[in-house]
């Protein structure tokens, strides 16, 4: 999470999405920049109004006087990115490791519900009463994201590195119903996808 409220906007770091990056790129103009945990990097629109809001608002920065933004990524794609990111060396060995277990196999049991992963849904549902995230981009839009931050920050677009970046893997082709299986189970946050800029 970057708050940036003197520009107008606060970005929330979702996963598996290039938040990584983007902090790297951007992040020494933050007045508030959360990094570890990872539950508090990636903390939820929810969990910034009850922590973060407030805290800002103390310090001159109303709620309505900044946006909310983040990122979200096509549901399975982006169950694929954390199958690949679980199969790097360094997660051999740990019990979500995906080392040996075909894409098929692991996208089957996000679909049944025994493997969670997050939800773009409950990521930006904010607390009752407060205001939405209003701004949502699609991960194949980052650039745009980016570029509307700097905007906002009245500083170049940076370069943005590439860092921790999944392995690459298999192109994650499932089977037609494995598919729909997983969509179903993800339809909240196709929605949320689909209504992305």
């Amino acid at each position: 999470m970057m708050a940036m409220p003197q520009a107008g906007f606060c970005f929330l770091a979702t996963t598996k999405t290039g938040s990584t990056a983007v902090e790297a790129a951007l992040g020494r103009h933050a007045e508030l920049l959360t990094r570890r945990p990872p539950r508090m990097k990636h903390m939820t629109a929810r969990t910034f109004d009850h922590l973060i809001a407030p805290v800002l608002d103390h310090y001159g920065h109303p709620r309505e006087s900044y946006e909310l933004v983040c990122v979200v990524r096509e549901p399975v794609e982006w169950v694929h990115s954390w199958w690949r990111y679980r199969s790097r060396p360094e997660a051999a060995g740990r019990p979500n490791s995906t080392a040996g277990v075909p894409f098929e196999d692991f996208a089957r049991r996000v679909a049944d519900g025994e493997i969670h992963l997050g939800s773009w849904a409950q990521f930006t549902r904010t607390a009752e009463g407060r205001p939405p995230v209003e701004r949502i981009y699609r991960y194949e839009h980052l650039g745009d994201a980016v570029d509307w931050m700097a905007g906002r920050l009245g500083v170049p677009t940076p370069e943005m590195p590439r860092l921790n970046v999944s392995p690459t893997g298999s192109d994650g082709a499932i089977p037609p119903q494995i598919r729909r299986l997983l969509e179903e189970r993800l339809a909240a946050d196709v929605s949320v996808y689909e209504s992305a800029r």
